[in-house]
């Protein structure tokens, strides 16, 4: 009885698979979204070289101090603008001197970045984790069907069909 009662559970992916599909879609649909978002942005901000001036530190979570560059650039228009990076690291990820690309928008140059990947990577995370999401699902939906196929053939997967039709 236990042997049969295993490809049963398994055949709970027939529902569960497409639940975790959706979710990972989702997902990956909403970095997506925050990969154009930040294309579009960086798209209208103009680059420049800038320099790191200093690096202050920042108390983190569990007593960890991550430091942040302070960079200063000149504007196309000659003002200079000093901004604080919003990625902080530990050990130091820039140094005082170092030279660094930086993307701004001429209407508000204060609200400047660094351009490195750091701008990407939340769009990366979800649209890797989305996709691992949708694939996972799909494996537990494609496993629930094989084994529902092993039990009754394809008129085990019909019968299957027309009792959860007839349920609801």
């Amino acid at each position: 009885m236990h042997g049969v009662l295993r490809p049963i559970r398994r055949i709970g992916g027939l529902l569960g698979g497409p639940v975790v599909i959706v979710i990972g879609l989702a997902i990956l649909v909403l970095g997506w979204q925050w990969r154009i978002h930040t294309q579009n942005l960086i798209g209208t901000m103009l680059p420049t070289e800038g320099q790191v001036v200093q690096v202050v530190s920042h108390p983190g979570s569990k007593g960890k101090v991550f430091f942040y560059p302070i960079v200063e650039f000149r504007t196309a228009d000659g003002r200079i603008i000093r901004f604080e990076g919003s990625t902080g690291s530990n050990p130091p990820a820039h140094r005082v001197g170092d030279q660094v690309q930086v993307r701004y928008d001429p209407q508000s140059p204060e609200s400047a970045v660094i351009d490195s990947w750091d701008l990407w990577l939340p769009s990366i995370l979800f649209i890797g984790i989305g996709g691992l999401f949708a694939l996972i699902g799909l494996l537990i939906f494609l496993d629930a069907l094989l084994v529902l196929l092993q039990l009754g053939g394809l008129l085990g997967v019909l019968g299957f069909m027309l009792l959860r039709q007839k349920r609801q």
